[in-house]
């Protein structure tokens, strides 16, 4: 019986997401039929055209791989960097206290002036990867360091009474605490790294790179292909968070 309820409303939600994927085609068609100028609104078709030009081209694909690699890079250099300075700072008050006004200004500071730093600082195919870094990282370290925090106290101390070994200690109780702020950070940094990428692109403007793309079709007022860049850059940022979805264990939610 459950499976059976389980089936239908899986069936449901999909035949929902197709009727609003309609409806929103159906107000964007409207739309442009309204305007009637494609310079300000390509109608879906127009967009489709472009896209399935676009498709085809090398340009296309060496521009969404080397924005992919950018994306990757900047998620595990602050991933990697977050948790590894998370689990330092829990064990020294100094550190913590030394990287907490880091964090706060990385926290506070606009996304363009992260960006306009980087312009400064490093080449253009390092600015987005550095926008990133900067944008995902704070997001990692605090939600680990709360998940350090939120560790049960009285459980050590009933492992350290049972004189339970230190790797036990961390698989068995650390490890299982700070997992679900580690997922909560990068369900939140996925959407951040892809916007932050590719608006660095556009400002630093790497030979291959989604965000390029988009200033050039804007430059050369090229409104259905800046159209076909942005589904495209959204329908790759779906299929990158759905994927890690599918990789993560169970129990670990995106």
């Amino acid at each position: 019986m459950d499976m059976g309820r389980a089936s239908k409303y899986k069936k449901r939600r999909i035949i929902y997401t197709i009727l609003t994927v309609l409806f929103w085609l159906m107000v964007w068609q409207v739309a442009s039929m309204i305007i009637r100028q494609s310079l300000y609104m390509p109608s879906p078709w127009e967009t489709f055209v472009a896209l399935s030009g676009l498709v085809i081209t090398d340009i296309f694909w060496l521009s969404v791989a080397f924005t992919f690699l950018r994306v990757v890079l900047g998620v595990v250099i602050s991933f990697a960097l977050g948790i590894l300075l998370a689990f330092l700072a829990m064990h020294s008050l100094f550190l913590m206290q030394l990287l907490r006004p880091v964090v706060a200004a990385a926290k506070a500071t606009p996304v363009m002036s992260i960006i306009m730093l980087a312009l400064v600082w490093f080449t253009s195919s390092f600015v987005p990867i550095f926008s990133c870094v900067l944008l995902c990282f704070p997001i990692f370290y605090t939600n680990t360091l709360a998940g350090l925090q939120s560790v049960d106290k009285q459980l050590l101390e009933m492992a350290a009474v049972f004189r339970v070994s230190r790797r036990r200690v961390i698989t068995g109780i650390i490890v299982p605490s700070v997992i679900p702020h580690i997922y909560s950070a990068l369900a939140v940094c996925l959407g951040f790294a892809w916007k932050s990428v590719v608006a660095a692109e556009v400002l630093s403007s790497p030979k291959y790179a989604l965000g390029y793309q988009l200033y050039r079709t804007k430059l050369y007022l090229d409104t259905p292909s800046l159209f076909a860049w942005t589904l495209a850059i959204i329908v790759i940022s779906l299929i990158f968070e759905k994927g890690l979805k599918r990789l993560l264990p169970q129990g670990g939610r995106l």
